[in-house]
């Protein structure tokens, strides 16, 4: 807002003095935050005339994205510091319909002209919603009232990378026009203060974005042929160029120097031990590499842009860690240390950390323990300076792992649930701790950023495929056929003991478990309240059905009948996922643990439950093979090159038999053993198609079979005769969008 500076103003016991921006009460300074005194400065200014909602919105927020309902909360947060109670009318005046007036009696002084002071601030956010005054208990008025940071209750956490996907509609959304979000919709029949939704790209195939301060141009990587590109793209013309050519890469996180003349991209690829960050002038040129620093998820820069804040994952010792650092990656610090199973902070493609726009605090996305030993999601201001850090709000989500401030005091975000996989734009003020879900319907949100008074996304449209085909061996090309198309996310399929289809799916509106002919007939919905997630297997002796059921943030297998009837536990795990059946039937191995705890294959009998470790070390995703000897999983290779590689351990007790490494290089951690037992099929992309690399397991030529499909892997499985493969996969059209008022 724009002011002169050398006024002040006074009534009552109080003193508004303009220039070095203080109210007063007999001498003494009354903390206001802000946009609290620059509220009442204009108030003051208009005393006697009613200042409308969006008047007040205009000249205190002026160009800037934020909740109408701030301007509530801070009317109220005025009238508790100036001293008014409960329908006393001293000093403030609401009109019901109108707005509001300030009617006390004032006498202003300083009249000689001196400098104007402009004050700027680039980004806030608003809500529309039916105006009612905050209750007191819920006013945050004064810095001195903001909890204190505490260095306490420090968790051990982080989050890998999950498969989030989204039921996708047709059409939800209107692009190029005026949307009404949920939470801005209560006040629009009496303005029309909306927000357009504008679709930046078409081409269905981005994988990450994010936007300058200034909101003129949006960066955004996508996918190509071999690998993925870089490119910007300037909003309000239309304009773009590309940045970097294509790269055998993933950009797993963008962020923009304050100045925005400079990106930070975080890339990954298999054939690196590590992810790299990359500093890549904004319009293209020659990269250079930040050394030191191996985080797999996107930078957040300090307001000045000579610090970055950042998640690095140390699996060897089961924690991941925030830090910060120069911007060159020189002189690192660590402010917070997640360990274990108690907390974790998301660190693989995702923007989990986001420096204040006043320096002062990072948010950070974390994951916690709850009383239920369930791990629930929520956002942690940790303090850059000592490390000193407290929950924003007591209110937790299954996932958060994207993070931008609109100004000082709000925070946008996604948030995940778990049933379905879907993201949500939310935002949350660290005053109040109010949120509120800005979008809310059957797309999926990935990645976020603010600029300007506005914000950037990655919106999702996803749809599953379930193809079966005869497998040769001798063949190079796998020709499928298709038997269900969905929206949604159907991740995985099996065959049942009879040879029908079992898959997950949504349909029903919850995570089931259904069953179809092999050529897609008669779909039958098999289990009730399932909430199936991480894998499912079938037993090879009486087809009886072993699942990952996810409830209230834990991962836990249970057992079903052959018809999906009689669910009971198996494990009484927090995060048991991925079982596979031994090939007695008598028990099933599985993974325990997601995220960033020490990854460990367990083994449980189904007659007495109780679990048996087999590895040690960090290894994921089992697969058996099927005489039930041998076991195979993913592990990381630290004592030769650090480099992902098929270990094979003993079913029985776990000990170390032996290892394959990979011809090819793998980003998907898809395996399956062929029923022969000569080799193991590992997921392979090249480009947007699915192909399978054949390992023999006696050593020898790896192959490669083309032709699975398109798009990203969900589940895959070979018939008990092997002459048969059943897939599931998903296509996913992936664009920028941009959110304005």
């Amino acid at each position: 807002m724009q002011t002169t500076a050398n006024t002040n103003y006074s009534f009552a016991d109080f003193e508004i003095d303009a220039a070095r921006r203080l109210l007063l009460k007999n001498g003494e300074a009354v903390s206001l935050n802000p946009k609290a005194f620059d509220l009442l400065l204009t108030l003051v200014e208009n005393r006697g005339a009613v200042l409308s909602k969006n008047e007040l919105l205009d000249k205190v927020w002026e160009n800037q994205f934020v909740e109408e309902n701030n301007l509530t909360v801070h009317v109220s947060a005025l009238r508790k510091a100036l001293g008014e109670k409960k329908n006393e009318n001293r000093f403030l005046v609401t009109v019901p319909g109108k707005g509001y007036k300030f009617v006390g009696v004032v006498q202003s002084s300083g009249d000689e002209e001196k400098e104007i002071i402009i004050e700027s601030r680039t980004v806030s956010r608003v809500v529309i919603e039916e105006e009612n005054e905050a209750p007191e208990t819920e006013i945050e008025i004064a810095k001195d009232n903001f909890p204190k940071l505490k260095k306490e209750n420090v968790f051990k956490f982080q989050k890998n990378y999950l498969p989030i996907i989204a039921f996708s509609a047709a059409a939800i959304l209107l692009f190029g026009g005026a949307i009404g979000f949920a939470f801005w919709m209560a006040e629009h029949k009496s303005n029309n203060r909306e927000l357009k939704l504008t679709k930046l790209t078409t081409s269905g195939k981005v994988t990450n974005a994010t936007l300058t301060p200034d909101s003129k141009y949006a960066v955004f990587s996508q996918t190509e042929t071999d690998g993925e590109s870089l490119w910007l793209r300037h909003i309000a013309t239309g304009s773009r160029q590309q940045i970097l050519p294509v790269k055998p890469v993933r950009f797993v996180g963008l962020a923009v120097s304050p100045e925005g003349d400079t990106i930070y991209a975080t890339v990954f690829s298999p054939a690196l031990p590590d992810p790299q960050i990359w500093r890549v002038p904004l319009l293209g040129g020659s990269t250079e590499e930040i050394k030191g620093i191996a985080t797999g998820a996107a930078v957040s820069f300090s307001p000045a842009g000579d610090k970055i804040a950042f998640i690095e994952s140390r699996s060897s010792i089961n924690e991941n860690h925030l830090l910060i650092a120069d911007a060159n990656g020189a002189n690192k610090k660590l402010l917070s240390r997640a360990q274990g199973d108690v907390r974790s902070f998301a660190n693989f493609n995702a923007n989990p950390v986001a420096w204040s726009p006043d320096g002062i605090e990072i948010a950070c996305a974390a994951r916690e323990k709850t009383g239920t030993d369930a791990m629930k999601a929520g956002i942690l201001l940790v303090n850059p300076a000592d490390g000193s850090e407290r929950f924003i709000s007591e209110k937790r989500w299954d996932y958060v792992e994207h993070l931008t401030w609109i100004d000082a005091e709000n925070l946008a975000f996604v948030a995940y649930t778990s049933e379905p996989w879907q993201g949500q734009i939310w935002t949350i003020s660290k005053w109040t701790g109010e949120v509120r879900q800005i979008t809310k319907d059957l797309n999926s949100y990935s990645w976020l950023a603010s600029g300007g008074g506005n914000l950037l996304t990655v919106q999702k449209n996803a749809v599953s495929h379930v193809s079966i085909g005869d497998f040769d061996e001798r063949k190079n090309q796998f020709e499928p056929r298709e038997i269900l198309k969905e929206s949604g996310l159907v991740d995985n399929v099996a065959f049942a003991s009879d040879g029908a289809i079992l898959y997950s799916s949504s349909a029903s509106g919850k995570r089931e478990i259904w069953r179809m002919n092999r050529d897609g007939s008669n779909p039958t919905q098999l289990t009730v309240n399932a909430n199936v997630t991480f894998g499912l297997t079938i037993s090879p002796i009486d087809g009886a059905i072993v699942f990952c059921s996810t409830d209230d943030g834990k991962h836990s297998l249970k057992l079903a009948n052959v018809d999906g009837k009689n669910i009971r536990p198996l494990t009484e795990g927090t995060d048991d996922v991925y079982p596979n059946f031994t090939a007695d039937g008598q028990a099933v191995i599985y993974q325990h643990g997601l995220d960033n705890k020490l990854i460990t294959l367990w083994r449980v009998s189904l007659s007495d439950k109780n679990p048996l470790q087999l590895t040690k070390t960090h290894s994921t995703h089992p697969a058996i093979s099927h005489d039930g000897t041998l076991t195979a999983y993913y592990f990381m290779d630290a004592e030769t090159d650090g480099l992902w590689r098929i270990g094979l351990a003993a079913s029985e007790n776990g000990s170390f038999v032996g290892k394959l490494s990979f011809s090819k290089a793998v980003t998907e951690r898809r395996m399956r053993w062929h029923p022969s037992g000569k080799f193991i099929g590992q997921i392979l992309y090249a480009g947007e198609d699915i192909n399978l690399l054949l390992l023999p397991t006696a050593g020898g030529e790896s192959q490669i079979v083309s032709g699975l499909g398109k798009g990203d892997i969900n589940w895959f499985e070979w018939s008990r005769d092997g002459k048969q493969i059943v897939i599931s996969h998903t296509t996913e059209t992936q664009d920028v969008v941009f959110i304005s008022r």
